[in-house]
């Protein structure tokens, strides 16, 4: 049933791509994320379906005059990164295994950001395309935590169904997924059903992280909760909440799910840690003798393994040393560029809305999804530094969301607040409350107030 219910969906949104903009925009979204093609009928499993959703999306928008594109400072850093990698193809130790990896990865990654900058143009959307986005990968999360529950368990270990990579890197993308699904239920309606229900999900995406038993999934998970709790209105209650909460879940989940975390005590008679260090260190040899384009994309392996082959060779097991490794130091350069501006914007809209939020209750849930993105993020830029995450799509567009959130949310600041919209002094809402705005700009609003 479940197949012909997705099957019958794909046609339908794509179809109604063609009548609405801002429709296009969202199904483009829920395929690109959800990839719901994977559970349906094989004829939608064989067919480019991304492609026919971007297509629509790009007709859609162009005929009605919303396709305005955009090139943000981070948007420019992340082309010259894939331009970068491009000529790192061109240059690298096997091109034909360079070039079949680009083909397959790299053009979606170029051309989905520029469309998803030039369509998205309203705070409404812009929050319905994270919803989605987010919401699509966290129920084929909770799909999966519910089976694995129900039969008492298990560990992730394969191919995750409507995603592209294993079970670490599933477990890491998990992490920013939990912090954005936690930032938008600020959002949510009034209804005490729909947020329990909403809430229970999130609790089975977190399971769902515990599943993989990935380490640096489960550090990235607690890195986001703890800075949650020390910059909320009650940090040490918080923290002390964190603690139990995490003492009760080791307590009720099987321990064994949980003793990876305990060989980090001896991480030489971890040979997976072992070998992760080994790679790294091939990475760093790399760069020395290819500094400005690397051995190529998707040839670490290859390379080395002709080179040295008495050492155990894996992927660089590193998002930051594949980059190094594969694409040369300028490429490092750009990417952790790209890292900082992202983070960056997330803290700047944070703290900007931190004011609007309080005159304009109606957009507080802004400032609680840019808070909770921004730790999101940081827990990724965490792990992604033990994991290969260059070329999987969720983390880049966090930071894209970014960026659009803060130019999407000064512009709604400046707009008349909607009539229903409650006093200003009773927007408390369950956000970060804790200012922390420049000394001198609270100086000077203290002196203007005297």
């Amino acid at each position: 049933m479940r197949d012909l219910i997705i099957s019958l969906l794909i046609p339908a949104g794509l179809i109604w791509s063609l009548f609405s903009p801002s429709a296009a925009v969202i199904v483009l979204n829920w395929i690109c994320f959800q990839r719901p093609y994977d559970f349906s009928w094989g004829l939608w499993n064989q067919l480019p379906v991304f492609q026919f959703a971007l297509i629509a999306t790009i007709a859609s928008t162009v005929l009605r005059g919303k396709f305005r594109p955009r090139m943000p400072a981070v948007l420019v850093v992340y082309l010259l990164l894939f331009g970068w990698i491009t000529l790192s193809a061109t240059y690298a130790y096997r091109t034909d295994l360079a070039w079949e990896f680009w083909k397959v990865f790299v053009p979606p990654l170029i051309v989905t950001p520029i469309v998803m900058f030039a369509t998205i143009h309203e705070l409404s959307l812009l929050r319905a395309v994270i919803a989605v986005a987010a919401g699509g990968i966290g129920i084929n999360a909770v799909k999966t935590s519910v089976s694995l529950t129900l039969h008492g368990g298990g560990q992730l270990t394969d191919q995750i169904a409507g995603f592209v990579g294993d079970n670490n890197v599933f477990g890491l993308v998990l992490c920013p997924v939990v912090a954005i699904l936690l930032g938008l239920q600020s959002s949510l309606p009034q209804r005490r059903w729909l947020r329990i229900l909403y809430a229970l999900g999130v609790v089975f995406v977190m399971l769902c992280i515990v599943y993989t038993k990935s380490r640096g999934a489960l550090i990235s998970l607690v890195v986001i909760l703890t800075l949650r709790s020390i910059f909320s209105r009650k940090p040490l209650r918080n923290l002390v909440v964190l603690a139990a909460f995490v003492g009760l879940a080791t307590w009720l989940v099987p321990e064994s799910y949980f003793s990876r975390l305990s060989t980090m005590r001896d991480l030489s008679a971890d040979t997976s840690a072992m070998g992760r260090f080994e790679n790294w260190e091939l990475s760093l040899e790399e760069a020395q003798r290819f500094p400005f384009f690397g051995v190529g994309p998707n040839n670490h392996v290859r390379y080395n393994n002709n080179l040295q082959p008495g050492v155990q060779v894996r992927v660089a097991h590193s998002v930051y040393f594949q980059v190094l490794g594969e694409n040369g130091y300028p490429a490092l350069a750009l990417y952790l560029l790209f890292v900082g501006l992202g983070l960056w914007s997330l803290l700047a809209t944070w703290r900007d809305m931190i004011d609007v939020a309080r005159r304009r209750p109606d957009l507080d849930w802004v400032r609680d999804l840019a808070s909770w993105m921004t730790f999101g993020y940081v827990g990724y830029i965490i792990g992604s530094g033990f994991l290969n995450m260059l070329y999987i799509e969720f983390p880049w567009y966090v930071a894209f969301f970014g960026v659009m959130l803060r130019r999407l949310a000064r512009e709604a600041a400046l707009k008349p607040a909607p009539a229903e919209a409650p006093p200003a002094e009773a927007a408390t809402g369950p956000g970060m409350q804790r200012d922390f705005r420049r000394p001198a700009r609270r100086t000077a609003e203290r002196r203007g107030q005297g």
